[in-house]
């Protein structure tokens, strides 16, 4: 064994890495990239003692690194041969300057993704580059502040409902019980004057809004057309009609009326954005460390317990390292259909929610309904079919940057700021849904997507009774 590997035997000590065992993983990393002709493209060959690795598979630097901490070298591996060192060299050394590693607690660190998430585990705190804390970023920090001021108790004393617990309950009777908003403002000042008079509580549906707005989960109302060939969205926000059909965006006001009044649309939809609902996951304690199961839990061979586990799951991570390479970026599924929100009354109209869900959640919450996000509420009352596509433009749009550019987000887990992508990942629907948001016809020869062209479908020829 040569003396300047002796630190490869000793791995663990007291449960966690000792300060040689990674400064010679970080050494060994930096040699085996500075050979370039042993590599496979940006991978190199994994030297750790899993069964599956043992030299014989190549992997992302990063994927090395936690193996190697995770399993350690494998067995009599002290002169890296296999990764460009001369076997004659048995006394040569790695020019590594303890000192600085020390300091800096790498040599050329490399930056935080989903592998050094793992090896929290195995590793003492020091071996973390998440010791770092970071303020919020200004949305972050007007949520927080926001909620901190809301919390407060309704008076001096009061542990069981905070203002915000209180406006909370109060919406919900509201819309349980269809209350007018005069009578909303009635039961406020009425419970006013009921408390103490040092109480906080709010004293109309006005301040209502006005508190619930902070939140920071705004709904756009965007006007459409009323045959559904266009939204007045963007570019055409600025329209008096439609550029297509010509129809008329407001309607006109009645006969003998002579208050001016705002102009009434025909027909709007109602879009909620996603990135501060995605933000508000990695903004609570609750969600925050389950937003990074996919790639932290522990997956068996032949087995797919979650869609992580899928094969397009890790062929996507092998097509996008980079996005893949950060565990807290966001997959998500779509899932859309009609349905009749007037069924009891016998009335015809359809309406198509858009739902979004994040897939990285572990199996027993992506599926719950406070996980499920409604994106898209397309108006009826007609079947929109072939159009949905034009109610899902603000999605589509905002989806792109999200995986273009990111949006700076506060891990409050982590005390850090970083720019989460979002990657949407499949959508789910029935066979006539499918049509509508793949394009895609699914009637006809060609009416199977995965044949397409293959397919073997024929006519049924007319059958004469005569």
């Amino acid at each position: 064994m040569r003396p300047d590997r002796q630190w490869i035997d000793y791995r663990m000590k007291d449960g966690a890495l000792t300060m040689e065992f990674e400064v010679g993983i970080e050494g060994f990393i930096n040699f085996s990239l500075s050979h370039a002709e042993l590599m496979d493209q940006s991978r190199i060959r994994c030297p750790c003692n899993h069964r599956k690795c043992q030299n014989r598979n190549f992997q992302e630097a990063d994927t090395v690194r936690y193996h190697l901490a995770k399993y350690g070298f494998v067995r009599d591996y002290y002169t890296w041969y296999l990764h460009g060192e001369p076997i004659e060299e048995d006394n040569g050394e790695l020019d590594v300057n303890f000192n600085e590693v020390i300091d800096v607690g790498f040599v050329n660190p490399q930056p935080y993704n989903a592998f050094d998430t793992m090896l929290i585990d195995v590793v003492r705190p020091s071996f973390n580059p998440n010791d770092i804390e970071e303020d919020p970023n200004p949305t972050a920090a007007k949520l927080f502040e926001m909620l901190k001021s809301a919390d407060q108790e309704i008076w001096p004393g009061n542990r069981y409902h905070s203002k915000l617990s209180a406006i909370a309950r109060l919406l919900n009777i509201k819309f349980e019980h269809h209350l007018s908003e005069r009578a909303y403002d009635d039961i406020c000042q009425l419970m006013s004057e009921l408390l103490p008079p040092d109480n906080v509580m709010i004293d109309s549906f006005y301040s209502t809004k006005k508190l619930v707005k902070g939140l920071g989960l705004p709904v756009v109302k965007i006007h459409c057309c009323n045959n559904g060939c266009m939204i007045y969205w963007d570019e055409d926000s600025e329209l008096a009609s439609c550029k297509f059909c010509h129809h008329p965006r407001f309607r006109r006001p009645m006969r003998g009326s002579h208050k001016q009044k705002t102009n009434v649309p025909y027909k709007k939809m109602y879009y909620f954005p996603l990135a501060p609902r995605l933000q508000r996951l990695f903004a609570s304690n609750a969600t925050t460390k389950d937003m990074r199961w996919h790639s932290e839990h522990e997956s068996e061979d032949g087995v797919m317990r979650h869609c992580s586990d899928s094969e397009a799951w890790k062929h996507f991570n092998q097509t996008h390292p980079d996005f893949a390479a950060e565990s807290r970026n966001v997959r998500l599924g779509l899932s859309t259909d009609g349905f009749n929100p007037f069924g009891q009354s016998g009335q015809q109209y359809s309406s198509w929610p858009v739902i979004l869900t994040p897939y990285n959640f572990p199996p027993w919450m992506c599926m719950k309904d406070e996980y499920m996000f409604l994106s898209i509420i397309v108006p009826g009352p007609k079947n929109p079919k072939g159009k949905l596509d034009v109610f899902l433009q603000p999605l589509i749009a905002e989806l792109k940057t999200l995986w273009e550019v990111g949006v700076c987000t506060y891990d409050i887990s982590r005390k850090q700021n970083f720019e989460m992508k979002v990657a949407l990942m499949w959508t789910i629907s029935d066979f006539p849904a499918y049509s509508m948001l793949s394009g895609w016809s699914t009637a006809g020869k060609l009416a199977c997507p995965h044949c397409m062209e293959d397919s073997d479908a024929f006519t049924l020829s007319k059958l004469n009774y005569g």
